[in-house]
């Protein structure tokens, strides 16, 4: 999730463990302990894009952790908040906040290592897209209101507010399911890993990614909220396959083990894009896109696979043109 909501909902669990005069204390710190969490994006060598790729949401979000980086951040804020606070005190606020990060990651689409070191897979429940303005919103007004008023019981409506989001978020994601089901039953499909997630910034438009006969088919959802429900058929990609896509390049190599690598990331949602003209290609996760019906991947490893020991490059594609614009406009208002 964005550190702005992040912060916000720190704040507000963080001032839930305080008495009313020290409510706003409670909140910087556990505003800032839910912020400390992403510490690890910073972990990264220039030499190896993928390290950074492996460890942002990795220990640091998981259950087990919690407290140890709820110590860091009590230390850290001793300084500034040890003589308004006792430590018991600044303790619990920093526990609830940092406490609340990793919840609120394993709502969206990239996941977390929440059972870290016990099992390396990432959880995520594909509820909610990194940034939605209308979470964000809905609890950031009653912690302001909370704070202003120096009442806690107003930060039971943003508990309220945010299980009744992902709730919502959770029976769309349901209806999505069913009509990406019946569109390839339409075609004659039986979809294997079938994938909904939500649009960037809402919880209208979902984007299906499913297998089938080696090709990933990628389609627009519209579920029926303020509009009928709709689907939008996208692309067909094959899946990525080393044997046919990279023949020169060895599972020994430096470019081999990074696609392994990649490609446990990714959970093999994998698709190799060459580039016309160029030796260089790029290999991304179809997952992410984008638009909800884009065939190209937002993230990966761009390299030449004629130089299988050279360092790969990481590529982040984010660019839309004011058709890709208009198109997702029309498929979020469902409009034909």
């Amino acid at each position: 999730m964005d550190l702005m909501t992040h912060a916000l909902i720190g704040a507000g669990a963080g001032a839930a463990t305080q008495d009313p005069d020290r409510m706003r204390l409670g909140a910087l710190a556990g505003a800032a302990a839910a912020l400390l969490v992403d510490l690890d994006y910073f972990i990264g060598s220039a030499h190896d894009p993928l390290l950074q790729i492996e460890f942002h949401r990795h220990f640091s979000h998981s259950i087990i952790f919690i407290p140890i980086g709820a110590a860091l951040a009590a230390l850290l804020l001793w300084p500034l908040l040890g003589r308004r606070l006792r430590a018991s005190s600044l303790y619990l606020a920093t526990l609830a906040g940092y406490a609340t990060h990793s919840v609120v990651d394993v709502c969206t689409s990239y996941g977390v290592h929440l059972f870290w070191p016990f099992s390396d897979q990432r959880i995520a429940l594909d509820l909610i897209s990194v940034i939605d303005p209308i979470f964000t919103l809905g609890i950031g007004i009653p912690v302001a209101v909370a704070l202003w008023r120096r009442k806690r019981s107003a930060l039971a409506w943003m508990l309220a507010a945010a299980v009744a989001y992902l709730g919502f978020s959770a029976w769309q994601q349901q209806q999505a399911g069913a009509l990406a089901k019946h569109l390839a039953a339409e075609r004659g499909h039986e979809p294997q890993g079938l994938l909904l997630r939500p649009s960037f910034g809402n919880t209208l438009l979902w984007r299906s990614t499913y297998r089938y006969q080696g090709h990933w088919h990628i389609d627009a959802i519209r579920p029926g909220v303020l509009a009928k429900s709709m689907t939008f058929p996208g692309a067909s990609v094959p899946v990525f396959d080393q044997d046919r896509d990279l023949p020169g390049v060895s599972a020994d190599s430096r470019i081999g083990r990074d696609i392994e690598r990649l490609n446990r990331l990714s959970e093999g949602y994998l698709v190799w894009v060459s580039r016309t003209g160029e030796s260089r290609g790029r290999l991304g996760d179809i997952r992410f896109s984008a638009v909800p019906t884009g065939d190209l991947p937002m993230w990966g490893l761009e390299f030449d696979p004629t130089r299988p020991e050279a360092a790969p490059e990481w590529f982040v594609e984010r660019n839309l043109t004011p058709a890709m614009r208009q198109r997702f406009l029309d498929q979020l208002l469902a409009r034909e």
